[in-house]
């Protein structure tokens, strides 16, 4: 069995979601259930109405973590496109003399070409 690296017992929690949703709902059911004395059970009932509100909030802050994490991913491959991909060429890189130049050199030797006896 491989061995674990630090890094990953670090990322992941002690206690995931699931295992707070569980725990509730098994709380939950006891007190509904009455498998607990009467005068626990609104104490139970409570752990267990707290437990299932912790799930919800923690789901909606993973879920904002990863949304806010998309964004930047985006963000930061627009920027990467724009900087390679869509670049303007610089006013010192285009040479329009040696481009329409080169462009009357074609079309004179295409008239040559035309003009040639058959």
């Amino acid at each position: 069995m491989p061995k674990k690296t630090p890094s990953e017992d670090a990322e992941r929690p002690l206690i995931s979601n699931a295992t707070i949703l569980i725990l509730s709902g098994f709380l939950i059911g006891l007190t509904v259930g009455k498998f607990v004395a009467e005068d626990l059970s609104p104490y139970v009932l409570a752990c267990g109405l707290s437990g299932f509100l912790a799930f919800i909030a923690l789901e909606l802050a993973a879920e904002r973590r990863t949304n806010e994490a998309n964004r930047r991913e985006q963000q930061s491959v627009a920027r990467r496109l724009e900087r390679h991909v869509v670049q303007q060429p610089s006013e010192e890189s285009f040479d329009a003399d040696a481009f329409f130049s080169t462009g009357r050199e074609l079309a004179t030797d295409s008239k040559l070409l035309c003009d040639l006896p058959n």
